[in-house]
């Protein structure tokens, strides 16, 4: 099945702990990736753990659910996404850059799943590329506003 995987890195203000406190809240990822719309969300205490989502690409709206598979506060959080037609990963990684910020890289690998969503892959490949740094720079600005 065909895949793609796109990256996009920026420097944001505050501490590793304030991005990683912000990943907690599921509102922060209608920001990140692909995704425009979340809810759902299930915590262990303060930690996310699962969400459902959607994401509209082109005229189609794709609906899915994103598990966390990996996470070491406050350094990485990596999700599962699952969606009838694409599954993939959702990676934040997060360091100090030394110059009293902090930096922030979000990967997002997806593959497309059965014959229908390959002949659309291209096109839904493309959009998620070209949408993912401005996602993330968004997420970056709105840590500013703490």
């Amino acid at each position: 099945m065909p895949s793609a995987s796109f990256s996009h890195t920026v420097d944001a203000s505050g501490t590793p702990e304030i991005v990683w406190d912000r990943l907690q809240e599921v509102d922060s990822w209608a920001n990140i990736g692909p995704i425009d719309e979340v809810w759902d969300p299930t915590h262990d205490g303060h930690s996310l753990q699962s969400y459902r989502w959607s994401a509209t690409v082109g005229p189609t709206k794709y609906k899915g659910s994103a598990k966390v598979i990996e996470s070491s506060r406050p350094r990485r959080m990596r999700l599962a996404l699952d969606a009838r037609e694409m599954v993939g990963e959702l990676t934040t990684d997060i360091s100090a850059n030394g110059d009293g910020a902090t930096r922030i890289t979000v990967t997002l690998a997806v593959e497309s799943r059965g014959m229908l969503s390959t002949l659309f892959f291209p096109v839904v490949s493309e959009a998620v590329g070209n949408g993912l740094p401005r996602q993330v720079e968004a997420f970056a600005a709105s840590l500013e506003e703490e």
